[in-house]
């Protein structure tokens, strides 16, 4: 039977579910499961558009570390060979989520989901195969070959901005920016470190922008949901940003999706930045995190600053790992934006009252999502860009990081004042109960008999009033961090596929000169898993390039999780100390292990038709022959 399906696969040009069959008379190929033919085309699209998109797919591949794609989001760290963390897709405490580098794909042992940089993209992101597709190839620096990609209608918002970020970057060093350029001479910027960053002029002009975008064929639409332009009360367009030096803001992917302005001269707020908008929610977004994941997660620290001119002063200075908030008012999304890539972190603001102000309700928002939160108060009243400026300053500034506090201590240090006077002792209790209540008593306990010295009470009085106020909800508003996502609650759960049998796809994957030379119809009976015999038919008649591509472009991630799950049991064999016999290859281990388990489960067939009095002369000739061959391998 599943020699007759490889032929009629074979006969079809292969399928991806080889399910395909020719229809009589017609001389067409029809498929029982709507995949794709054999000249690949689906859907419309020709074989050489598929052909190009499975080039891009790799040569995006071929650019992406998967380590650093999924280190953006998880927190990974190196065991062995491979990099592990907690799943993204499930809800768990132990580690289970491994990552290759050296195979550039993912598998949870926990839930099983497993996959290559397209699936990570696609299902973290809820994106389908064009977008991931479009998203990861402006990541890799790769231009998508005609057929590929998502079908542009009036372009992309993204496009729009990064035309507006070249526009300002030009304008910089065209003569119009010639105030631009002598602000940045005031400020210790050089053209380089305006190159660097992307520093751009917006003109006084009231439509320079405008004209340019509209020029280059951007619409009305599109240009106002940018925000790069404002609609004026009597109708019509006009530029957001004029005679300001412009900061081009970045998401995680490195795409400009928003813009912050700074009034040099003249009259005016000396900052404005973009509105929210369909790609830019300021909530979610650190300036300078594209720059600095590396960094903080090489050095196990983010540095945190308020301001654009501190946090690009601070990478200027050999401080990569910081980032700005773009206000003082630092929300939950950018504290778990931090939290991928270190535990620890520095928040570093202005040292006037409201910058320290702020800074204690951002620790507060850190601390209560785990994690260790140091305050560094910058001297003399400096704030970050103006004492690195100064000379000695990096040296000063390294001091002050070496001096920071951490929360309790830090919020202790601003309350004593409060504390001291009995007109104000009330507010600065409220203040300090109001933060400590956020706070697992395991991170208090280390200060409480500093704390309640310092409020005037014994040890146990101390805990007494905590909890007391606890109770109360002290007038304070707790940051609730958002439950992790359980998809096993959500979804009904998969079956997980069979390591044996995902290893014998994986070494059938990655095996070139094995796919020529093994037959498919042994092969194929050794698989007790229906799916799983299509993905390794599939295998066996295309090559891994085009059918990663035809399963992509279908959203089906399963084949690719099988393959990864499959990667993860080899590695396991090899580092087994359990040995093979010498000689012995993977493939021969896991053929014969598979061979075992079919006989094995043939025999205890046979066995049980035996006892109900069932069994014919061949089936007790066969069983007899199966034990035998059972004995001799033992």
């Amino acid at each position: 039977m599943e020699q007759e399906r490889v032929q009629s696969f074979t006969r079809s040009g292969g399928c991806l579910w080889g399910k395909c069959y020719n229809v009589p008379d017609t001389g067409e190929t029809e498929c029982g499961e709507g995949g794709f033919w054999g000249d690949g085309t689906a859907d419309g699209q020709s074989p050489s558009e598929l052909r190009l998109s499975s080039s891009d797919i790799q040569l995006i591949k071929e650019r992406l570390d998967i380590v650093d794609l999924i280190g953006d989001r998880v927190r990974l760290r190196r065991s062995g060979r491979n990099y592990i963390g907690l799943c993204p897709f499930h809800n768990e405490k132990t580690p289970s989520f491994h990552v290759s580098q050296e195979r550039q794909n993912y598998h949870c042992f926990g839930c099983g989901r497993g996959g290559d940089v397209f699936t990570f993209v696609m299902e973290t992101e809820g994106l389908d195969f064009p977008q991931a597709l479009e998203l990861l190839a402006a990541r890799a620096g790769v231009t998508l070959s005609k057929g590929t990609g998502k079908k542009k209608r009036d372009g992309s918002l993204y496009e729009v901005t990064d035309l507006a970020a070249r526009f300002f970057s030009a304008q910089l060093r065209a003569p119009e920016g010639a105030a631009g350029r002598a602000y940045m001479e005031r400020r210790a910027l050089t053209e380089r470190d305006a190159a660097r960053f992307g520093l751009g002029w917006s003109s006084s002009s009231w439509d320079s922008l405008l004209r340019h975008l509209r020029e280059a064929g951007v619409s009305d639409r599109q240009i106002l949901a940018t925000g790069l332009a404002v609609e004026g009360q009597r109708g019509g367009l006009y530029d957001r940003f004029r005679g300001r030096l412009m900061f081009p803001i970045r998401d995680i992917a490195g795409r400009v999706i928003a813009f912050g302005g700074r009034l040099v001269d003249g009259e005016g707020a000396k900052y404005i930045n973009s509105p929210e908008g369909e790609i830019y929610s300021k909530r979610r977004t650190l300036y300078l995190l594209h720059e600095a994941r590396k960094a903080i997660r090489e050095r196990g620290r983010s540095i945190l600053v308020e301001g654009y001119m501190d946090a690009l002063r601070l990478h200027l200075c050999g401080f990569p790992e910081t980032v700005a908030s773009l206000g003082t008012s630092l929300t939950e999304d950018q504290a778990r934006l931090l939290k991928r890539f270190s535990d620890r972190c520095f928040i570093c603001y202005d040292s006037d009252a409201a910058g320290q102000e702020a800074a204690i309700r951002g620790m507060y928002i850190l601390q209560g999502l785990g994690l260790d939160v140091q305050v560094v108060t910058v001297p003399s009243g400096k704030d970050p860009d103006e004492l690195l400026s100064s000379p000695g300053g990096s040296l000063a500034f390294e001091e002050a990081l070496q001096n920071a506090r951490p929360l309790i201590l830090q919020h202790l240090v601003s309350v004593r004042e409060s504390l001291a006077s009995p007109q104000t002792r009330r507010a600065g209790v409220e203040s300090l109960m109001g933060g400590l209540i956020q706070l697992d008593p395991s991170s208090i306990a280390p200060y409480g008999a500093e704390l309640a010295g310092a409020l005037g009470l014994y040890p146990h009085e101390f805990w007494r009033e905590l909890e007391t106020f606890r109770r109360k909800g002290g007038g304070v508003l707790r940051p609730v961090p958002a439950p992790e996502r359980d998809d096993s609650e959500e979804e009904e759960k998969k079956p997980a596929p069979d390591p044996l049998e995902s290893a014998l796809c994986s070494l059938l994957w990655r095996g070139g000169e094995l796919r020529r030379r093994v037959r498919p119809e042994e092969i194929l009976g050794l698989l007790s898993s229906e799916r799983v015999r299509e993905v390794a038919m599939a295998i066996l008649m295309e090559s891994p390039e085009t059918l990663e591509a035809r399963w992509l472009s279908l959203g089906d991630s399963w084949p690719l999780s099988i393959i990864s799950g499959g990667d993860a049991f080899c590695d396991e064999l090899t580092d087994s100390s359990r040995t093979a016999p010498s000689g012995t290859t993977p493939w021969e281990v896991v053929c014969a292990a598979l061979r075992r388990r079919r006989d094995e489960g043939r025999l205890r067939e046979l066995d049980a038709r035996m006892k109900r009095g069932e069994a014919t002369a061949e089936d007790l000739t066969e069983m007899r022959a199966l034990a035998a061959e059972l004995k001799r391998r033992n």
